[in-house]
């Protein structure tokens, strides 16, 4: 990543796992970090259940606040846990809020055990972007401190890897004479 471009770091979080990697994240990129709230309560059984079912069923969650504008941002993470093999109510709401107003976006997970790659194509479907990296955690990986280190830093070199031009090697998105 290069110094001087502005990166932001969104997230949703209820029992803590999504926001310490967004922290250890915008830690180490030096990014801005902003955490989605979600107006339901999604804690305790009668929670879950709701939060299950809103996953399941796609169905958008009132935001307490949209958050900062990602069209300000060379790079925009988005940070969510996997509840029901979807992403979270909140994320799919800040995604289809912002559609069309982020530059480059990656996209990190958390869960028990269900892979990223289950659902990042619907988070860049919803952002009307491809991502420039992936990256899931899961149980283990966040209990297990070498391999969380590990994944942390696979997903950092992923964010620094392809982001040039293909033709001449410098920033995305300037023109070709």
């Amino acid at each position: 990543m290069k110094i001087g471009k502005r990166i932001l770091v969104v997230y949703y979080s209820l029992s803590g796992n999504t926001e310490r990697v967004a922290e250890d994240l915008a830690a180490r990129l030096g990014a801005e970090l902003q955490k989605i709230g979600d107006v339901r309560n999604r804690r305790g059984w009668l929670g879950y259940l709701r939060a299950a079912f809103d996953s399941i069923r796609e169905r958008p969650a009132e935001l307490t606040d949209t958050g900062k504008n990602p069209d300000g941002y060379a790079l925009t993470l988005i940070g969510t846990p996997i509840w029901a093999g979807k992403i979270t109510p909140a994320i799919r709401t800040y995604l289809r809020t912002h559609r069309g107003s982020f530059n480059d976006v990656a996209f990190f997970t958390t869960s028990g055990s269900t892979p990223e790659e289950n659902v990042v194509p619907a988070m860049e479907r919803l952002a009307g972007r491809q991502a420039v990296a992936s990256a899931g955690f899961n149980y283990v990986d966040l209990k297990t401190a070498g391999l969380y280190g590990k994944k942390l830093n696979a997903f950092l070199e992923g964010l620094q890897r392809d982001r040039s031009c293909k033709v001449c090697g410098q920033e995305p998105r300037h023109a070709h004479a």
